[in-house]
């Protein structure tokens, strides 16, 4: 009998759907691996309840939409990046953060006594501030979530792999 083979896989167990899928899978490879006499077959499930940040694979995700988005309006990235920002992820942050409601209660408070131009400069600013590096797993897959599909109805197809899709638990 040969040594131990390892395969690790990491799934966020964000709805009943990812999790049927993740049961799924650990018993496809249970089932493949139990078969083979050469290998010995542990399969071992690891549960942690931490939110992470952001993932690779979401963050790469998310600049490949970012370029995509901004060539089609002729944005540079960054510019694009704060404008989805601005639209998207700050309200995932003002429902998850008291400190960031208190602010887009200032800023729409603001919005009273400025002009339109000096509200725009100042939203601008305020969008640049949030960041997506602050992003747990969840809010990052939100945001992704709420971009897609944004695009998705302009009849804006942007890539998703299939491991990101399926990891999601489809839509």
């Amino acid at each position: 009998m040969q040594p131990f083979k390892t395969i690790r896989n990491v799934f966020r167990v964000v709805s009943l759907d990812i999790f049927t899928n993740l049961c799924a899978y650990v018993m496809s490879m249970y089932q493949a691996h139990k078969d083979n006499h050469e290998v010995e077959t542990i399969v071992t499930v690891e549960v942690i309840s931490k939110e992470r940040a952001r993932s690779v694979a979401q963050n790469s995700l998310y600049w490949k939409w970012v370029t995509i988005i901004a060539g089609k309006h002729g944005n540079t990235k960054e510019q694009q990046h704060t404008i989805l920002k601005r639209a998207h992820l700050v309200r995932i942050y003002q429902r998850d953060d008291l400190e960031t409601a208190e602010t887009v209660i200032a800023l729409n408070e603001a919005k009273k006594y400025l002009s339109v131009q000096e509200y725009e400069q100042l939203a601008q600013g305020v969008a640049r501030l949030f960041s997506t590096t602050k992003a747990s797993t969840k809010q990052m897959g939100e945001y992704l979530h709420e971009i897609y599909h944004f695009y998705n109805a302009q009849g804006l197809w942007l890539p998703q792999p299939d491991d990101y899709h399926w990891i999601r638990g489809g839509e």
